[in-house]
């Protein structure tokens, strides 16, 4: 346990930042129950509370998906994987831009034509209500899991380590403060705050990553550095597919259809999507928040190499070079930056041992309010699915809006209690806090992500077959889950059942439900065509009228605005898609280091592809305009024929 010594900097930036934080989430709660009451005539209590009355603006839609994604649990977890493998770890922070641009560009549309809101609301359209109960009850789970937990543990050992203050003493202090405004202001206090706290952060990432640049001597420092102590590897992103520790087969193709679940199908960003005040700013919102996650690898991943740099300098010089990072007198109490839960500790005791006055204070701020904007969406989202998915769908389907908001309060504070029950199993994982987290969304995501792809594609697909399919992964993906954690394995055994690497493993899961699903569907029923229009994109709606006159004006785009934020969202992919494998291969520790031959020539192609992309979509908007004048630069809207799917979404 180690504990600093803040200076008079330190206190006042503390001082003031948080108590802007207090305030702005006292106000955020106060404004949010004033526009509730305000435009109650027109939207309902619980739309106020569970969808921010779905008018919020693209920039607080997409700072607050940021926020909501970056916790505590990256400054802590990320940072901590990066100084036990150096460069891999950013893939899971740059591949999200493309799966980003996907929700925007290729299921907002469907979503805000639906009306959504819940996610878990999509799988009993698309197939039947016991498959709507079954996401809703595993979503629950994920979120105590993995989100409220890590976040939660994260912080607790920022504050452990910064503050010298036990777990048990932090964590309830900031989760109930946290819950507090989740919970009486709703999404929209939630949202406000975000914009706020991410704000906060970024800036002191900003100024984190410069001073430890500054400490090594820039980047030029850090690769002799690592070089020099035998880890040129570190700035590799990719990693033997025949290794444990981030197979690059497993990083680019396992990796992405988990974290299709997380940004694409999950109720905590996918809300934000909801609450949009039209599609435009829906889709500007995932642009900003896209762009937004280029900056985590280099605010946090960096700033762990750097820290493993300071560590191995000391051990090799026998404290004699950066004296404060290892303590040679009693080495056992040195934290291990190399591996494991001493890993974690590498961006705390960066603030402890390297940031001058008032620095310190800005970061531990700066974590704390990340670790809160994690936590605030996440309580709402619960509070969201477990009331209208659960309560109101099965329980008590004539629920009042005012007994609806009160039940997603109370669902708040139940939330917040299960995450700090799980806490010791995560303080017992070997892996680090960002790998444990990840180990358990690929035992259990990958199987909704295909059930949700087969929906969307196949219109063969039915309600038994999709819950037989989601059934069978979910009891594969525990199973090994369960086998996995009793397991002890090297870095070489990654062919085995029980040592294999997550990321394949979320492959195999993926393949078990796609093909259960099938079969069952194949063996059953056809389903309902009703069931298919406005959530199978292969399947049109009959033309039969026009949509609702509300939904018609969410979804009307400016043409002008469709081109820019295309162009924008095309050269986000290029960007992704060049730093995910741009910084090359490593075939071993004692191998690679700097870009490869391969790794330049797939940037090539990346950017070419997308600029010839860019270049089809933009003449294909063009087209689209010309050939239907009477639109006003506006979506046009298809009719319908007969007035029984008058209400219906049609799929764009």
């Amino acid at each position: 346990m180690v504990s600093t010594v803040f200076g008079p900097a330190d206190i006042v930036v503390m001082a003031v930042l948080l108590g802007l934080t207090v305030a702005k989430g006292i106000w955020a709660s106060w404004e949010a129950n004033r526009r509730s009451r305000n435009n109650a005539a027109t939207v309902s209590e619980s739309d106020n509370f569970f969808l921010a009355g779905r008018e919020m603006p693209f920039w607080a839609v997409g700072l607050s998906i940021f926020a909501s994604n970056i916790g505590t649990e990256h400054f802590v977890g990320l940072a901590g994987a990066a100084a036990a493998s150096g460069m891999p770890v950013s893939i899971y922070e740059w591949s999200a831009g493309l799966l980003i641009f996907f929700l925007g560009w290729g299921l907002a549309p469907m979503y805000l034509a639906l009306g959504l809101t819940t996610m878990p609301e999509w799988f009993e359209r698309r197939f039947n209500p016991p498959c709507r109960l079954l996401v809703a009850v595993v979503s629950i789970l994920a979120y105590v899991l993995t989100k409220i937990a890590a976040t939660v543990f994260a912080g607790a050992v920022l504050l452990e380590v910064v503050l010298g203050l036990s777990m048990w003493v932090s964590v309830p202090i900031i989760l109930a403060f946290t819950a507090a405004y989740a919970a009486f202001g709703g999404l929209r206090a939630v949202m406000f705050t975000d914009v706020g706290q991410a704000s906060i952060f970024i800036l002191g990432g900003v100024i984190g990553l410069g001073f430890a640049l500054a400490e090594i001597g820039g980047v030029s420092g850090l690769l002799r550095s690592l070089d020099s102590n035998g880890l040129a590897y570190f700035t590799t992103t990719l990693r033997p597919p025949y290794l444990r520790g981030y197979p690059w087969t497993g990083m680019l193709i396992g990796q992405p259809i988990m974290s299709v679940w997380y940004w694409c199908v999950d109720q905590t960003l996918v809300q934000r999507v909801f609450s949009a005040r039209s599609l435009s700013h829906a889709q500007g919102g995932c642009s900003l928040a896209g762009y937004l996650k280029i900056l985590p690898p280099f605010l946090m991943v960096i700033p762990g190499m750097i820290a493993r740099c300071f560590f191995e300098e000391c051990l090799s010089s026998e404290g004699v070079r950066f004296p404060q990072w290892c303590d040679m007198e009693n080495i056992q109490r040195s934290p291990d930056l190399s591996k494991g839960p001493g890993s974690n500790q590498a961006y705390p005791l960066f603030i402890t041992r390297s940031f001058p006055d008032g620095l310190r204070g800005l970061m531990v701020v700066s974590m704390i309010l990340a670790m809160m904007s994690s936590l605030d969406s996440v309580f709402n989202c619960v509070a969201t699915v477990f009331t209208e998915d659960i309560v109101v769908r099965f329980l008590y389907p004539s629920a009042s809006a005012h007994f609806q908001v009160w039940i997603g309060r109370l669902a708040t504070v139940v939330a917040a209690s299960c995450g700090l029950a799980w806490l010791p199993t995560l303080t017992n994982r070997g892996e680090g806090l960002y790998l444990a987290t990840q180990s358990v969304m690929a035992h259990l995501t990958p199987t909704l992500v295909a059930v949700f792809f087969l929906g969307l594609l196949w219109p063969r697909a039915n309600g038994i077959g999709a819950f037989v399919g989601m059934l069978a992964g979910f009891a594969f993906g525990i199973v090994r889950w369960v086998i996995s954690n009793g397991a002890v394995c090297d870095d070489w055994d990654a062919s085995s059942f029980r040592c294999m690497d997550f990321n394949h493993i979320g492959s195999f899961v993926f393949l078990i439900t796609l093909v259960v699903t099938i079969v069952v569907s194949l063996l059953s029923g056809k389903p309902d065509v009703g069931k298919l229009y406005g959530t199978c994109v292969t399947v049109a709606v009959p033309a039969a009228g026009v949509r609702p006159p509300s939904v018609e004006f969410r979804l009307a785009t400016k043409a002008s605005h469709r081109q820019m934020l295309l162009t924008s969202g095309l050269f986000l992919l290029a960007v992704m898609g060049t730093l995910c494998v741009g910084f090359g291969y490593s075939s071993a520790p004692w191998e690679g280091g700097g870009t490869t031959v391969s790794g330049g020539i797939i940037c090539i192609l990346c950017v070419v592809v997308v600029a010839a992309a860019t270049h089809l979509g933009m003449l294909g908007v063009a087209l689209g305009e010309k050939s239907d004048p009477d639109t006003g630069g506006r979506s046009a809207s298809p009719r319908v024929q007969d007035e029984s799917v008058q209400d219906l979404p049609i799929s764009s």
